[in-house]
């Protein structure tokens, strides 16, 4: 419920990246790996609420916001992101649709993110501009390897691994 955050000054907004649908198969696949559950995201919003004492605001996207809204029933947590993401179409590799961008926009707008796979949560992250929490399973990923290559999980520029 929004109502106990009118009016409370120095609310600190937490972009949560949640990516399932299609990155199961493509985890297990290349990496033999599975999906990162609720205690990671629980670990990282945990996190930030010790962070900033209790004053982080989560505003989730995924492309499986069904699941989330299954798995987490927190006060402090709001679903703003688009119910369904139109599927991947081999056919047409390059099409999108707004609401990719609506929630792009919405994790940009954070000050801070957790993310779990993928260059869509990293983006999301880097245009927010704050600290980023991921899982350390990303290394095992070609993205997270990546990461790790370009500096940005050596400590320095606030991103963290959980």
């Amino acid at each position: 419920d929004l109502k106990m955050y009118a009016g409370k000054k120095g609310l600190v907004f937490v972009g949560v990246h949640i990516r399932r649908t299609d990155y199961a198969h493509h985890l297990a696949a290349l990496y033999g790996e599975e999906l990162v559950g609720p205690d990671f995201y629980n670990r990282a919003m945990d996190y930030y609420q010790h962070k900033f004492n209790q004053t982080a605001l989560f505003v989730c996207v995924s492309d499986d916001l069904l699941w989330a809204r299954q798995n987490f029933k927190r006060q402090d947590m709001i679903f703003l992101g688009h119910t369904k993401v139109p599927p991947n179409d081999v056919k047409k590799p390059f099409s999108y649709s707004d609401d990719v961008g609506d929630d792009l926009a919405l994790l940009a707008s954070c000050n801070h993110t957790i993310m779990s796979y993928g260059t869509y949560g990293m983006w999301g992250g880097i245009l927010a501009g704050g600290e980023v929490v991921l899982p350390k399973q990303i290394l095992k990923v070609k993205e997270g390897q990546e990461l790790n290559e370009a500096g940005l999980l050596d400590g320095f520029l606030g991103w963290t691994l959980l």
